[in-house]
């Protein structure tokens, strides 16, 4: 089997609509859904009663378990050096790169955790984020459709084999 393809960004650049694109003809999985089936819980509930540290911890433990061709992670896996480092170490790291004011558009109304904080405090935490995900082995142009970003991946993975 071919490393699996680990797709990270801040939230809102459109890792969901990837993922279910993608879920047509792959195996995809999605670490925030794994998260809520083995917590019994939905994140945003977590984050309230247990705080982000304990879910950036169980995150990294199911980080680690996940297993797909391609893994959806949540925009914060990056939070821990060590998620980034394992994900690269025993996969190939995607980051998806749309500017801040496109991802803030998009997740301006929902119901995520860090939102509630404000445009400026999610702003600063994309700027402090941009150089990890910077990191990934690829950066793809998030502003591109769901199909394009997608068709590249197949390049990329068919180039890995």
């Amino acid at each position: 089997m071919t490393k699996p393809f680990y797709i990270i960004g801040f939230m809102g650049t459109g890792k969901s609509s990837l993922k279910r694109y993608l879920e047509k003809s792959n195996h995809v999985v999605d670490l925030d859904e794994l998260f809520e089936m083995d917590v019994q819980m939905d994140i945003p509930a977590y984050f309230d009663c247990y705080g982000e540290e304990a879910f950036r911890l169980q995150e990294s433990e199911i980080l680690r378990q996940a297993s797909a061709a391609y893994i959806v992670t949540g925009g914060g896996i990056v939070e821990r050096d060590e998620n980034l480092d394992w994900m690269r170490e025993n996969g190939v790291v995607i980051a998806l790169d749309l500017p801040y004011e496109m991802c803030w558009d998009r997740i301006k109304d929902s119901d995520r955790p860090l939102v509630r904080h404000g445009k400026a405090a999610v702003e600063a935490l994309y700027e402090r984020r941009r150089p990890l995900y910077a990191r990934a082995d690829y950066v793809l142009d998030a502003s591109l459709s769901t199909e394009a970003i997608a068709h590249t991946l197949y390049r990329l993975k068919e180039e890995d084999t």
